[in-house]
């Protein structure tokens, strides 16, 4: 700009104050950052909680983040349009941050008198379109006054930083910038250091704590804040047209920056699948996505910054960074295929740091260049802006309204339209055309820099749906330790990739984000065990409700001819595709009348969100095998599930948790079963089967102690005849049938009569969540000491030897009135198990001598 031209300066400010603002402008841009560390804080309890009341659903997230962002947007705008009146904007600022504060605690209050009458709303909606409509509006009242004041707070401090019009664009691009990396820091900080040690109240409070502290600074900064100038009369009005920009660019102002906030948070969500199909799916993972990202963002607006400096002709230099961003995107799936080895799942076990380094360089290798390309748009439209920004306030209110409308637009449809329907690899592409198309319409004019930026947008646009069309791309692979698999048939969606696949023996399995297996034909036996054996147990069953549908096998066994007495199954299953899938590709055979049967329900739903919410009572409630640490999991194995679960039995019932062993360490296994300990009154553990390295139990809660039921006489000449003359290299670990009269050998003891092992354990609840943050950490961690990383093979073993000690058959009240023979079946168990576990590591003395004990304790046990 000629030197004639430059805006002029206040001259009645002395060098003194002149120095005093420069100081409060770095205190103050310290407070915008943690403003911004707060408010991501609150985001993630806030949806946690939520999800924790509505079910973790899609929908229901959904509902959720859109209440959330319907907060910022309408806060944005509202505040924005006031704080141009306010004589001490920083003032203000204070204010919206104790509101954030106080909002924050009374969200708690209001959080738990919902609680309460949630059931009652869930009984008179539940199951309808209705419901989630419902959720919207409990999401609101919750979560939007914190949101509302949120989006206040860089209106105000914008009015508060930026006194001179033609300082607009790179001042907020800054505000923007801080605010986003405070953002980012607040996610490493809650995910990373804060909920593993402290849990979410204290984590809470820690939030709290920030934003009292920025609102009581900023209210005593404003105490010598200088009065905001008055208008001068010789200036034209904020809405003159010599201060308004022409009718195409104001189009193209509010066009982009909506398209800007619908296309990252879009991207944020199929990018979130993309590396869903890698990583191990757990909070770290998670966090790691969206730290680039909002990393990425802040120095893309970092960038702007500068730029805006610079910049003489700001329309071209926008238009030649929506190329350079549309670029970026679509090389986007090349680059993302290229850093995750064509969607190699990860299967090593490395150290946890060096785990999380690798996958910070995965990610930022990825995304992080198309990120701060995309992250320099938002804020360059500000410098777009700065000739009507007259109120600095209401113009930043106004933008940040628009782009937060489309970031919540883009989440949905992206979620809920343009993921079931094109997949990843077609979302991706649609939204790079959507960028580019934005990129090629912006009115950058006919000049040398304006022409190249078209023709560049065009070529994109083309090679978008030619040379780099990424539709082609493979959407699951397989770790290079195990058979590659053939995908017969996948659903994508918001929160999951399901895909139905033929492995290498000819058997279809369920997959969920590649990496975790929800069954497979091939497991049948152990599958409709999960069902058989408790109601073996526990006979007189009439009502069961299943947590997880997985491949449909063990709901569909309840209702097997063998279990006449059972006459209503219930089963929540989270994700529909699963259902889908299951329903298509398992043999009916297999999966009996669970699709069919009229006893038979099958619920979209939250299996811990129904148990909560629900009136009706079971006799037994039978939850499926969880992976411990993928994120949303770690709650169903938490006090608090358990404690609803104990409210939703029938006198007598009894809870069912089946356990991976395959998938937890010794100390999870031992906080799980502390945990339950808590809430029933007797807790026993049963063997699924007797494989080594790949070995399942069921913890069996109950509400008081109570002697089980004593099995039916088998037919013992023919149960001897069965394993008379084999050996122990003749032996297989399913070779002996789960029968009603062959319960007692799957028997591994007390639990709660062991109750000391467990005394040191911690227990894992909704505020401290021990499994779903500590297990991601633990096995990286045992597995660089320790050969066996899983409690399978010798570390069970040990378990079950240890919990017979302290809690002999003799004493175990569980036991009481049982013949000799059972027991003798018991310790036949355990000395098969032994056995195998032996055969499998090469021991062969160990293995003839559990054999031996095998073959006199299966003798005794079989009169």
């Amino acid at each position: 700009m000629p030197a004639a031209q430059k805006p002029h300066r206040n001259t009645t400010r002395s060098a003194v104050n002149h120095k005093s603002t420069q100081v409060s402008g770095l205190a103050i841009l310290a407070l915008v950052f943690a403003s911004g560390l707060a408010g991501l804080i609150y985001q993630i309890l806030w949806m946690k909680q939520l999800g924790l009341l509505f079910g973790n659903t899609a929908q229901a997230t959904s509902a959720t983040l859109a209440a959330f962002f319907a907060g910022l947007g309408v806060g944005s705008w509202w505040w924005g349009k006031r704080v141009g009146s306010c004589a001490r904007p920083l003032r203000l600022y204070a204010i919206l941050e104790f509101g954030i504060a106080g909002s924050a605690l009374i969200y708690f209050v209001i959080l738990s008198l919902f609680a309460n009458i949630y059931p009652w709303l869930y009984g008179w909606a539940g199951g309808t379109e209705w419901m989630l409509l419902l959720k919207f509006g409990l999401a609101l009242l919750l979560v939007f006054p914190g949101a509302f004041f949120m989006g206040g707070t860089v209106p105000a401090i914008g009015q508060v930083m930026i006194r001179d019009r033609h300082r607009f664009g790179r001042i907020a691009a800054t505000l923007y910038s801080v605010n986003t990396l405070g953002a980012a820091i607040g996610v490493l900080t809650a995910i990373f250091l804060c909920i593993p040690s402290l849990g979410y109240r204290m984590t809470c409070g820690l939030a709290l704590l920030t934003s009292l502290t920025v609102g009581a600074l900023a209210w005593k900064f404003s105490q010598t804040e200088p009065p905001q100038p008055e208008a001068d009369p010789t200036k034209a009005p904020d809405d003159s047209p010599s201060q308004k920009l022409p009718l195409r660019q104001r189009l193209a102002l509010g066009g982009l920056c909506f398209f800007s906030g619908f296309v990252v948070l879009a991207l944020e969500v199929v990018w979130t699948r993309v590396f869903a199909q890698v990583h191990e799916n757990s909070v770290y993972s998670f966090a790691i996505t969206l730290v680039v990202v909002l990393v990425g963002l802040a120095l893309g607006a970092g960038i702007s910054s500068i730029i805006s400096r610079f910049s003489q002709r700001p329309m071209q230099a926008l238009g030649i960074l929506a190329v350079v961003g549309g670029g970026l995107l679509a090389i986007g799936p090349t680059l993302l295929m290229h850093v995750t080895h064509d969607l190699e799942p990860v299967h090593s076990l490395d150290a946890w740091d060096q785990y999380v380094r690798a996958s910070f360089k995965m990610v930022i290798g990825g995304i992080g260049y198309v990120v701060i390309a995309l992250g320099t748009v938002f804020p360059f439209l500000m410098k777009i802006a700065e000739r009507e920004a007259q109120a600095p306030g209401r113009t930043l209110g106004r933008l940040l309204a628009i782009n937060t409308a489309g970031a919540i637009s883009g989440s949905l449809l992206c979620g809920f339209v343009m993921l079931p329907l094109l997949g990843m690899w077609g979302s991706l592409q649609i939204l790079s055309a959507i960028y580019l198309v934005v990129a090629l319409m912006l009115p950058t004019g006919w000049s040398g820099i304006g022409v190249s930026c078209k023709v560049a947008a065009s070529v994109l646009l083309l090679l978008v749906f030619t040379g780099l069309d990424p539709t082609d791309l493979r959407i699951l692979s397989t770790p290079p330790n195990k058979k590659p698999v053939k995908v017969l048939q996948a659903w994508e969606s918001h929160d999951c990739t399901v895909a139905v696949v033929k492995q290498p023996n000819g058997h279809r399995a369920i997959m969920i984000n590649a990496g975790y297996a929800l069954g497979s034909t091939s497991a049948y036996v152990e599958q409709v065990n999960q069902a058989r054996i408790p109601l073996h147990l526990f006979p007189d069953t009439r009502s069961i409700c299943f947590i997880g549908l997985g491949t449909g096998m063990s709901a569909g066994a309840a209702l097997d001819k063998r279990f006449p007495k059972v006459d209503r199954v219930v089963t929540c299953e989270l994700t529909e595709a699963v259902v889908k899938a299951a329903k298509e590709w398992i043999p009916p055979v297999m999966t009996g009348g669970v699709f069919k049967d009229p006893r038979s329900t099958i619920l979209i739903e939250d299996g811990r969100h129904f148990l909560m919410a629900t009136n009706q009572r079971f006799d037994m409630i039978n939850a499926d095998l969880f992976l411990p640490y993928r994120r949303g999991s770690g709650s169903l194995y938490s006090l608090d599930h358990y404690q609803i679960v104990a409210k939703k039995l029938n006198p007598n019932g009894v809870f069912v948790q089946w356990l991976p062993l395959y998938q937890i360490t010794d100390y999870e296994f031992g906080v799980i079963v502390r945990t339950m300990q808590e809430a029933f009154g007797q807790v026993t553990m049963w063997r699924n089967n007797f494989g080594p390295g790949r070995e399942k139990v069921a913890l069996i809660g109950q509400l008081e102690a109570t002697a089980m039921t004593i099995p039916p006489i088998g037919k013992g000449e023919v149960m001897r005849n069965a394993v008379e003359g084999l050996e122990w290299w003749q032996t297989t670990p399913d070779m002996v049938r789960v029968e009603p009269e062959s319960i007692p050998f799957l028997y591994a003891g007390n639990l709660t009569a062991a109750r000391a092992l467990f005394d040191d354990y911690p227990l894992n609840t909704d505020d401290k969540p021990v499994i779903e943050f500590q297990t991601p950490k633990l096995f990286r961690q045992v597995a660089s000491k320790d050969e066996v990383v899983w409690c399978v093979g010798p570390k069970l073993i040990a378990w079950i030897d240890r919990i017979f000690k302290a809690s002999p058959l003799e004493q175990d009240p569980a036991w009481a009135k049982h013949p000799a023979s059972s027991t003798h079946m018991v310790r036949a168990g355990a000395a098969f198990h032994q056995s195998m576990v032996g055969k499998a590591m090469g021991d062969q003395e160990v293995t003839e001598s559990a054999w031996d004990d095998f073959k006199r304790e299966w003798k005794l046990g079989t009169p």
